[in-house]
């Protein structure tokens, strides 16, 4: 798992990057890879072939530090994240209890700050590269090769080829640890005016960044859905004696009043994993995000239906094909979903009314307020969230439904 560069990018403003000595392989081995983005909430998956066309990079507009004590030179915080970095980087294992304010079945990036916490099992094995992440709900596996993500209680999930960060979205901010320190450490070098303020006490060493939250909130929809769409306070403790990572938090600050969003507990250093730990769940409707699967589906699908056209008309189409269930149509702007369980809910749904579409936060696509009638005779209020940033600039429905 290499993401140092797009860790990088999310979390640092624009400056040179510094990265010490003992980094420096792996940096200019992650420069390389593709850049990663944020979309907001109500989106199930990102697919392969949509995800690694965009080339957008998020980068801070400013890093400020808070604490009571004065201005510290930033050397001293780069030198702690730089070692705590080398520790995990030089481990074959490590293991970690993410508790989160979230939903068990959302996407690993959705967070709600008044919701209840969930916990998250985060397994990383770096002498293989192989990982996983369990929140109950919802489960992510790299297993060497293929990227599985699967919803266990709906026996419904989907499966990419190779190593495919991107289906667990800024996520991968707390999965990758040593990146997530190298990207922390180019924040305390940067010449850019940025700065930070450590406190310490007989045994800890703790560090302080805040950032604002990214993304266009024109539109306020999105704002705190995400660790990036929110203003955030990032909290490490590190060990004074051996300098290794102990701890995180992460607060956002919503109304006047900061509220902690992610809170990592129980880090293991070089735990022995047990095989089972990266096993796919059996009797799963898995939708085939592989380049095969993806040959196969433009070849028998009409792609072109949902391509060349407003994402008005797109919601239009994809009611139009709901009302009569057309699963040919729907199997392109539902690409990510299952069928059969949307064929419960919305078989004889029609659309009545919507709004023109809008964008908010980080989501690299728009929103679609509706309004329909379902097969019963109620009438429900729906935000559609769309992309169409594939090769083909096809439509999909990513959520909201």
């Amino acid at each position: 798992m290499k993401t140092t560069d797009n860790i990088e990018k999310i979390l640092t403003p624009q400056c040179e990057f510094k990265a010490s000595s003992s980094l420096k392989d792996r940096i200019l081995e992650a420069a390389a890879q593709e850049e990663i983005t944020t979309p907001a909430r109500p989106r199930l998956v990102i697919m392969k072939y949509l995800a690694t066309s965009v080339a957008a990079a998020i980068a801070l507009l400013a890093v400020l530090f808070i604490g009571k004590s004065s201005v510290q030179p930033t050397y001293a915080a780069e030198k702690i994240f730089a070692d705590a970095a080398e520790i995990l980087n030089n481990i074959n294992s490590y293991t970690a209890i993410l508790k989160v304010r979230t939903d068990p079945q959302e996407n690993f990036s959705y967070i709600n700050p008044w919701g209840r916490f969930v916990e998250h099992t985060v397994t990383v094995q770096q002498s293989t590269g192989h990982w996983s992440i369990d929140k109950g709900g919802r489960k992510a596996v790299y297993d060497g090769t293929y990227t599985w993500q699967w919803l266990p209680e709906s026996q419904f999930g989907w499966k990419y080829d190779n190593e495919n960060i991107y289906v667990i979205d800024d996520f991968a901010l707390l999965l990758d640890l040593p990146s997530l320190m190298v990207a922390e450490e180019n924040i305390a070098l940067a010449s850019n005016g940025a700065c930070i303020t450590k406190t310490e006490s007989d045994e800890v060493i703790t560090l302080v960044v805040t950032s604002p939250a990214q993304g266009d909130f024109t539109n306020e929809y999105s704002r705190n859905t995400s660790i990036l769409e929110s203003d955030t306070i990032r909290e490490y403790e590190f060990s004074k004696e051996g300098g290794e990572l102990l701890s995180l938090k992460i607060s956002t600050k919503i109304l006047g009043v900061n509220r902690v969003i992610v809170e990592m507990t129980d880090l293991k250093y070089a735990p022995g994993i047990k095989p089972s730990t990266f096993a796919v769940d059996e009797d799963i409707e898995w939708i085939d995000n592989t380049e095969l699967g993806m040959k196969v589906a433009y070849e028998t699908l009409p792609f072109d239906q949902f391509t060349g056209i407003t994402a008005e008309e797109a919601v239009v189409r994809m009611f139009d094909a709901t009302s009569v269930w057309d699963e040919d149509f729907l199997k392109v702007v539902l690409r990510n979903m299952s069928l059969r369980q949307m064929e419960k809910i919305y078989k004889g749904c029609r659309l009545l009314e919507y709004e023109p579409s809008f964008k908010s936060g980080l989501y690299n696509g728009v929103f679609v307020k509706c309004k329909v009638k379902m097969a019963d005779g109620r009438t429900k209020k729906l935000v559609v969230a769309l992309r169409n940033d594939n090769p083909t600039m096809t439509w999909t429905a990513d959520g909201g439904l």
